[in-house]
């Protein structure tokens, strides 16, 4: 380019010049009037001192914001269905920001906001991998981390996973078969992880996940590893046969609670959601007039994983350090008398950074019950072969009742000749409120310096990223 410009400049040196023809001189300004210049003046003073009272009233109402205009120009430009999660990512800053991540990814795959989805877990991600992340310098502040008090939300170990989960289904529906491994193997690992200690995995579903993946990727002798280790975790589940093709999911019931021990209010308990009837999930597919159906298997329970540790029945947390529940030798006993047991990038080491500008303080403080509600119970699945792509399915629920009328989402991807189908009986419902929060706690965090100074910070990159 600097050569063409150079050229270009040395024919027009070379070129005679054509002399313009004269134009009448434009005439001079009119001196201002200096009556109007005093007024204008004084209107501009009146304007700025107008709006300093204006900020003087919303610092003295909101503090050092965010102000209603600010959040109304945040929330206005963003999907309609998903504005009050929006409104509660923008006012709740990095405190809550990986559970409103989560919560407002798991509400846009459900809707079919996928690009949104994934935006939002890949934020939330990015947080918990400053922390979580299989890495020395992760390590090192996962030290500190468990030690501060009244620490940003990083969820506990099934909360970390299912982000994971998520994440993947949605690398499986864009058929990036090797990001979905990724993020089902990262699942798994979250699993086995709390602030204070390592277990053992065993969330099947996510083992399952992987050797799909690997699967769809051509790779089934790998695959094999990973199947052979989820069915050996999960009684009743198979491997896919031989030409299966498409993968079925479903998601049944209400996923676990937090609560604080009556007695010892720093112990955080974990327990069952509310009741469900759906036990059972069966998928019709096929081409028309050729309809199979298909009985899907639980691969995991979320709540299993909630109340256990590497397989061992948990009583409880307490800074970190699991207790365990007292003459239960058996998992399966324990949950049954539940009723919960049935048949890699640059942007990130940015993000790293300012998750790692944690609160402190020394003393003790009740356990952190702040929860990301709306998870599922139960992950069902089951594979088949669709030899066409014109095939279509139904998804009915049943209990120990009968059939289940439920009014749930579903979605289905056929990329790269690996096809996907989820399906959710009883979707999320989410209000701008955090379950758990602890009013006291996070307006006496909003007070600080620190906090004040990182959540404009916060509220600054969600107003540069566009989605």
């Amino acid at each position: 380019m600097r050569r063409f410009i150079t050229a270009v400049s040395l024919i027009a040196l070379a070129t005679p010049s054509v002399a313009a023809p004269l134009q009448d001189a434009a005439p001079a300004a009119a001196p201002a009037d200096p009556a109007a210049a005093k007024e204008a003046a004084k209107a501009a003073k009146a304007a700025a001192k107008a709006e300093a009272r204006r900020m003087a009233q919303l610092r003295a109402q909101y503090g050092d914001g965010p102000y209603p205009d600010q959040i109304a120009a945040y929330v206005d430009a963003r999907t309609e269905a998903l504005r009050p999660l929006y409104r509660t990512l923008y006012t709740g800053g990095e405190r809550n920001a990986v559970l409103n991540f989560q919560r407002l990814g798991l509400a846009a795959f459900e809707g079919g906001h996928y690009k949104e989805a994934a935006w939002a877990f890949d934020q939330a991600l990015s947080r918990i991998e400053a922390i979580y992340g299989d890495n020395k310098q992760a390590e090192a502040a996962r030290s500190i981390f468990h030690n501060e008090a009244n620490k940003d939300f990083k969820g506990e170990p099934y909360e970390r996973a299912m982000a994971y989960y998520y994440r993947g289904l949605l690398y499986l529906r864009d058929g990036d078969y090797q990001n979905a491994r990724i993020s089902f193997r990262e699942a798994e690992r979250m699993d086995t992880l709390s602030d204070a200690e390592q277990f053992q995995s065993d969330f099947a579903a996510m083992n399952y996940l992987q050797g799909w993946s690997l699967r769809c990727q051509g790779r089934a002798s790998d695959a094999k590893e990973y199947f052979d280790l989820a069915t050996k975790a999960q009684k009743g589940l198979t491997a896919p046969a031989d030409g299966d093709n498409v993968l079925f999911i479903g998601e049944l019931g209400n996923g676990p609670v937090k609560a604080r021990d009556g007695a010892q209010a720093q112990k955080l308990l974990f327990q069952a959601g509310e009741a469900y009837p759906e036990t059972l999930a069966t998928v019709t597919y096929g081409a028309t007039g050729a309809q199979i159906a298909l009985p899907l298997v639980e691969a995991s329970s979320v709540t299993y994983q909630a109340t256990t540790r590497g397989g061992r029945a948990l009583d409880g947390l307490m800074n970190g350090k699991a207790s365990w529940k007292e003459g239960t030798d058996s998992v399966g006993t324990a949950l049954m008398t539940q009723g919960l047991m049935g048949g890699d990038g640059g942007g990130y080491m940015a993000m790293a950074g300012l998750a790692l500008s944690l609160f402190s303080g020394a003393m003790k403080t009740k356990a952190d019950v702040r929860a990301w509600d709306g998870l599922p119970d139960r992950i069902m699945v089951g594979t088949a072969k669709a030899a066409s792509p014109d095939w279509t399915y139904t998804i009915a629920y049943a209990g120990e009742k009968g059939p289940v009328e439920a009014k749930g989402m579903t979605m289905r991807a056929d990329a790269k000749g690996c096809g996907i189908v989820w399906a959710r009986s009883r979707p999320a419902v989410y209000a701008e409120a955090i379950t758990g929060e602890d009013a006291g706690v996070a307006a006496s965090q909003a007070r600080k310096k620190p906090t004040i100074e990182k959540n404009k910070a916060f509220r600054a990159a969600l107003e540069s990223q566009a989605l």
